[in-house]
């Protein structure tokens, strides 16, 4: 008698294991399948972009019409193909906001690209009201890009920069300036 319900309650465990096996395969094949599903997801909005240029330029683009004071139409070209970065490209970036200004482990400053066209940010500073200056690496930002400069250390990729000091930079009231490679002002913010 106790011979035979061992025997029952052993099948019955047996059936079970085998149902719960199943049932964990599913599970892994399903985790699987929609990991990767996420990753082509986001793989195919979140291209990164190369982070060496091997040579700073602008790509060719159409000139665009804009109005001019007179309220006439004016040919306003934008850079080409043979125009340096350094050359007047006003408009291309701005600095959208400072975070943490005066706090060194949350201080950082965000940079988005508006331009159409790719650009190379090889010799471009940050610079503060104080002379404080963050020259760029050879970095290539695209149409839409934005880019995050922490004045703190830590290690630098395509979409955070860390500037590498040990004290904050940004203060309430002070201008936060971008320069391209000729020291011509791109872009300016004031810290709120």
């Amino acid at each position: 008698m106790i011979l035979a319900t061992y025997a029952q309650t052993w099948e019955l465990s047996v059936k079970g294991l085998k149902r719960l096996g199943i049932y964990l395969l599913i599970n892994v094949i399903v985790s699987a399948a929609t990991t990767l599903l996420v990753l082509t997801l986001w793989s195919r909005g979140n291209q990164t972009p190369a982070a060496l240029d091997p040579a700073p330029t602008i790509p060719p683009t159409n000139a665009q019409q804009t109005v001019g004071q007179g309220g006439e139409a004016v040919e306003a070209a934008e850079p080409t193909a043979t125009q340096p970065v350094g050359e007047a490209v006003a408009g291309l970036l701005e600095i959208t906001n400072v975070v943490g200004a005066g706090d060194l482990t949350t201080e950082r400053i965000m940079i988005r690209h508006v331009g159409d066209q790719e650009l190379s940010l090889a010799g471009w500073q940050l610079q503060d009201s104080d002379g404080h200056s963050y020259r760029f690496p050879a970095l290539t930002m695209y149409k839409d890009g934005a880019v995050t400069v922490f004045t703190k250390e830590g290690p630098s990729s395509v979409v955070e920069l860390y500037w590498g000091l040990g004290d904050p930079v940004w203060e309430s009231g002070e201008i936060a300036t971008l320069l391209d490679p000729a020291d011509n002002v791109q872009a300016s913010y004031t810290v709120p």
